[in-house]
């Protein structure tokens, strides 16, 4: 999965789908290993005036509250709580360290994945907070992608709200109910909760928008 941009959208739909889009990428980044680049732009307050302009653009109302500047050394911080600890982190981001059946989450979503041309690239875990984080992000753009060009959407639509409903709503709540047990910073409390508050919101509109059946997509198992 890659980072893509959208040029010359007009119509309010399309410019919906495209903010949805900018949105979900941002967070992977955010929820990734942090980098050079992103502890430079926390540190300068560009990460939280960036990820309020993109809730701003969104066609639902998503407040961006809480702290959103480091307030220690996050590197350190995300390996404690996300990457190590005895038998697994404190706080894993991998949907089926919070939900159980793990084997049975990771083949639903790679048949998401393979659906739509996509794999998880070398290593990575198909439950992995960013990777689901980053399809989102990428049925969204090519929603967006296909409004601009006049073609077909319901399939884009349709997957963007099964997923939602199937993954990534019902595990953000339970971890950020369990980030708060653990000695967190607040940048990531916060991130949790803004994630969390996104997907719910997303899935709501969604879920208002008419689509019409897909029969082309993959039946999942309960």
């Amino acid at each position: 999965m890659t980072a893509i941009r959208l040029k010359g959208l007009r119509s309010d739909e399309e410019l919906a789908a495209a903010a949805r889009s900018s949105l979900y990428l941002r967070l992977t980044e955010a929820f990734a290993f942090p980098s050079g680049a992103l502890l430079g732009a926390i540190d300068s307050g560009r990460f939280a005036e960036e990820l309020r302009a993109n809730a701003a653009a969104l066609p639902f109302e998503l407040p961006v509250e809480g702290e959103l500047s480091a307030d220690g050394e996050l590197e350190q911080a995300y390996i404690r709580l996300f990457e190590v600890g005895p038998g697994q982190p404190p706080c894993p981001l991998y949907e089926g360290s919070h939900r159980g059946g793990r084997m049975k989450i990771m083949e639903e979503l790679v048949r998401f994945f393979e659906h739509f041309g996509l794999q998880p690239g070398p290593g990575d875990q198909p439950d992995h907070l960013c990777a689901e984080l980053e399809f989102m992000h990428y049925l969204a753009f090519k929603e967006a992608a296909a409004l601009s060009q006049g073609g077909p959407v319901e399939a884009f639509v349709l997957a963007q709200r099964d997923f939602l409903e199937r993954h990534l709503c019902r595990w953000l709540p339970g971890l950020r109910l369990r980030l708060e047990t653990v000695d967190a910073p607040a940048f990531y409390r916060s991130l949790v909760s803004v994630a969390g508050a996104f997907a719910a919101g997303d899935l709501a509109f969604l879920k208002r928008r008419r689509a019409k059946p897909d029969t082309e997509l993959v039946p999942l198992p309960d």
